[in-house]
């Protein structure tokens, strides 16, 4: 992931769908949501601040929910970006509470409950889709 993130001819584009794809091999034009990390890649530094404030635990789908994360987080310890990110669903903030704790914890003001997605139009020659993937339930199988 660091190299692919590293070479000056891919561009990794993280909490992002595609919505609409057309064209024929070589020339496509691919139509991809960003959807808000909440936290600016431009600003934020991965120090840390924001997470060691936050008052919300929750289970860290990364680590199949056996270790715990906090409502912002790093994905994991390798990510691209390195930035942090805001789980919509878990963040006292989400209903625009008075939390806020990350907001005041970050000097470089990286945190913004205002981002919203974006869709931007790319002319692209080929297309890579990492769906992602469930864990296999091994119980299933019996002994």
């Amino acid at each position: 992931m660091l190299d692919a993130g590293r070479h000056p001819l891919i561009e990794i584009l993280t909490c992002s769908e595609l919505v609409a794809l057309h064209g024929d091999f070589p020339r496509f034009v691919a139509t991809v949501r960003k959807n808000p990390r909440f936290v600016r890649e431009d600003l934020c530094t991965g120090c840390g601040d924001c997470e060691k404030v936050c008052p919300v635990v929750a289970p860290n789908p990364f680590d199949a929910g056996l270790k715990a994360r906090k409502a912002i987080y790093r994905p994991f310890a390798q990510a691209v970006p390195s930035s942090y990110l805001i789980d919509r669903e878990t963040c006292l903030n989400k209903e625009f509470l008075a939390c806020g704790h990350c907001m005041k914890a970050c000097q470089r003001k990286a945190v913004d409950f205002d981002m919203a997605p974006q869709d931007r139009k790319l002319r692209v020659g080929s297309v890579v889709i990492a769906s992602g993937f469930d864990p296999f339930d091994a119980s299933l199988l019996g002994r």
